[in-house]
């Protein structure tokens, strides 16, 4: 695999009240209306070299508000920059540079008319810069202006931000809130939303979703039933562990793996070959927007094998519900029976109770009976016997 430009680079750092370059820019801000000037000076935000060789390839001062700052408005914002350079604020000053064929491909620039999509540039940046204040927790004090610049071989766009009012002495900022920046810049030019949602949609509607709807033990999936079983007579005691990333499920993981790989290669074929096609582009698409670089690489190179494990993860949760919905309802169903068959050994002892009873009272009463024509026969017997000693 060729290495390729990538379509987007982020580059960052952050000068101190005192550093020449935070004043540069607070001068700038004013320079900035100044465009009919050829000359400017090259002293300008010293921080960045080729920042300013021409203000005709450079656009106005944007902010979050406003795409083109009035007078006032500039007055205002160089106000602020003062105002913070004044309370020891930190100035962080990002420069967002692109692939100029990388914009093209996404459709917000022309190599031929050197024209681009400043309003999709301006709404790229307002939204990175929304998710670096949000990370950073200075969404509330903190005040950003930017730039586009055509001046080099790739357009770039410098931000400069500060707080009027200081919450924070130091100026690092954590390297998963860079990422989440770029990352808003890449997928809002992208625009892969819609190719992200037909992915999901695959994974949790089409495989997931009928899976769910579609029981095991049918005889449609009696080649399942086996291995069902097998992972059913193994889970542990506790219920509550029946999820696929529980430490107790992890020796079951395989055989969990396999049940569903063979339910999706018998019911969902094709949907999983149109999900792998979905997830090739996308990394294709992610590449050329990052670039092979060490660090940036990361973000893409698992995307696909992450999807997939998606997939299984939420594939094995719905095997393992239905074997705690199987397993629960056979328990039901033996408590049912237990009962059943406690009921039927009381009702069984209660009737040899009665006929036991039945039968010491029939023997008792032919006893009693015997006993009576016993005594019947002795009183006849002395009745006869006293008649004939009196004849």
């Amino acid at each position: 695999m060729s290495k390729i430009t990538p379509g987007v680079v982020l580059k960052t750092r952050f000068v101190t009240p005192e550093k020449k370059s935070f004043q540069d820019y607070v001068d700038y801000v004013d320079r900035e209306e100044a465009k009919s000037e050829v000359k400017l000076n090259q002293k300008m935000f010293a921080l960045y070299q080729d920042y300013m060789d021409n203000p005709d390839k450079t656009s106005s001062l944007f902010t979050e508000q406003s795409d083109a700052l009035t007078n006032e408005q500039k007055k205002n914002l160089k106000q602020l920059f003062k105002k913070a350079q004044e309370k020891n604020s930190v100035m962080w000053q990002d420069v967002i540079t692109f692939h100029n064929p990388w914009l093209e491909k996404q459709g917000v620039y022309d190599p031929k008319t050197h024209s681009l999509d400043e309003k999709k540039i301006m709404d790229v940046t307002r939204r990175a810069m929304k998710e670096m204040l949000r990370k950073e927790g200075l969404e509330k004090s903190a005040v950003w202006s930017a730039a586009i610049h055509y001046n080099t071989d790739n357009i770039h766009i410098h931000v400069a931000t500060i707080e009027p009012e200081p919450t924070r002495t130091r100026g690092k900022r954590k390297p998963k809130t860079l990422d989440a920046m770029k990352s808003q810049v890449v997928n809002n030019l992208l625009e892969r939303g819609q190719q992200h949602q037909l992915i999901n949609d695959i994974i949790r509607k089409r495989i997931v979703g009928e899976k769910k709807q579609d029981s095991t033990i049918k005889w449609r999936n009696r080649e399942l039933k086996p291995l069902f079983f097998k992972i059913l007579n193994h889970l542990p005691e506790d219920k509550r562990q029946w999820q696929y990333n529980y430490n107790t499920i992890k020796p079951l993981r395989p055989y969990i793996d396999e049940l569903s790989r063979r339910y999706i290669e018998k019911h969902h074929k094709e949907d999983f070959a149109a999900l792998n096609k979905k997830l090739d582009r996308e990394v294709k698409e992610l590449r050329e927007a990052y670039g092979d670089g060490k660090v940036d690489k990361k973000r893409y190179e698992n995307y696909k094998q992450n999807k997939i494990n998606d997939l299984y993860k939420r594939m094995g949760n719905s095997f393992l519900k239905e074997m705690k919905d199987y397993a629960n309802e056979k328990e039901r169903i033996e408590k049912n029976l237990e009962r059943r068959s406690e009921k039927g050994m009381q009702l069984r002892k209660g009737y040899q109770l009665q006929f036991a009873l039945k039968k010491i009272e029939r023997s008792f009463r032919s006893d009693y009976d015997q006993w009576k024509n016993q005594r019947h026969y002795e009183r006849l017997q002395n009745k006869i016997e006293y008649e004939n000693e009196r004849g």
